[in-house]
């Protein structure tokens, strides 16, 4: 009995264990590279945006961003298809992806208590 609880435990350990990073992998390497920000929905269409509006996205987990939003710096985490960008550790915004490919994406943006669509393209 002790030996089948301990091989259970064992097993749950190694299950947990094994998947905690899987759920970034598949938007990771693809937000990677410097996005441009082109248009945001507004008014229920879609307009371009009043200032030109960058983000970089670095493999080390750390992002820059300049333009409309503000000029900043700090930390990213993916998890699923949601993006959360830190400053001073603190949540600045959140990206849901609705769709990405290499060159350009659709997102879901928040933040504050604003929350709009915008659309991107890699440079």
């Amino acid at each position: 009995m002790k030996k089948t609880l301990f091989l259970l435990i064992t097993i749950l350990m190694i299950s947990f264990i094994g998947c905690s990073d899987d759920d970034d992998s598949e938007y990771r390497d693809a937000i990677i590279g410097t996005w441009e920000l082109t248009q945001i929905e507004f008014g229920g269409g879609w307009t371009s945006i009043p200032r030109r509006t960058y983000a970089t996205f670095n493999s080390d987990g750390t992002y820059n961003g300049r333009g409309y939003f503000g000029n900043g710096s700090g930390t990213y985490k993916i998890s699923g298809n949601t993006i959360i960008c830190y400053i001073e550790g603190e949540e600045y915004v959140r990206y849901d992806i609705i769709e990405l490919n290499s060159n350009s994406c659709t997102l879901n943006m928040k933040i504050g208590s604003e929350e709009f669509k915008i659309k991107c393209i890699k440079h």
